[in-house]
């Protein structure tokens, strides 16, 4: 698949659309979004970031093809009439077209390859809700909120004091007691000897 799009990565890097089409047939391109870029999954890793605020279009195009040929098995039954009545075989295949502008002025095509009508209706409506200004408010918020959380929880674990328990077992007996009903001198009331104190 042939592209118009420009190398968009500096330094020999491959393009977008170049990962798109090196991803294998058999596994799908996810494209999640974010308040401020879509993101293009394979399963294993991120291919690339196209921005919300440079998206231009989103369509879907329709690669199905039919293939009709006569079979043996229809010749042999129906003889020269096999030729009316061929064996029918569908392939769906649709691609999503994300027209798109980059912060230094180039225009792109990205094309995503989706293998069902459903999916590929599924894709075309959750990139275009994204790009709604509410939707982008909501996940801008959300990402606000989890950061915030981050640098809560991550502020709550290094000034939290390690809590010591109220208990000390005797390591001679083995029996348990409450630090404030030890007797003074820090023996163990049951056999006596000393106990370590922390």
């Amino acid at each position: 698949m042939n592209t118009v799009n420009r190398d968009i990565n500096r330094g020999g890097v491959p393009n977008l659309q170049d990962l798109l089409d090196a991803v294998p047939a058999d596994r799908r391109v996810a494209c999640l979004s974010t308040h401020e870029a879509l993101i293009l999954y394979d399963g294993e890793k991120e291919l690339g970031r196209i921005p919300l605020d440079g998206v231009v279009d989103v369509s879907l195009l329709d690669d199905s093809s039919v293939r009709r040929r006569p079979t043996l098995g229809r010749f042999l039954l129906l003889g020269p009439l096999a030729f009316l009545f061929p064996k029918t075989t569908i392939r769906e295949a649709y691609r999503l077209c994300i027209q798109w502008k980059d912060p230094e002025g180039g225009y792109h095509f990205t094309y995503v390859r989706i293998a069902t009508r459903i999916m590929a209706d599924h894709m075309l409506n959750a990139v275009r809700r994204s790009l709604t200004l509410e939707v982008r408010t909501e996940l801008a918020q959300k990402s606000l909120d989890a950061r915030e959380r981050a640098v809560v929880s991550e502020k709550g674990q290094h000034q939290r004091p390690a809590e010591t328990s109220p208990f000390i077992t005797c390591g001679h007996c083995t029996l348990e007691f409450r630090k404030t009903d030890l007797p003074p001198g820090g023996k163990c009331p049951v056999c006596g000897r000393s106990l370590k104190l922390e």
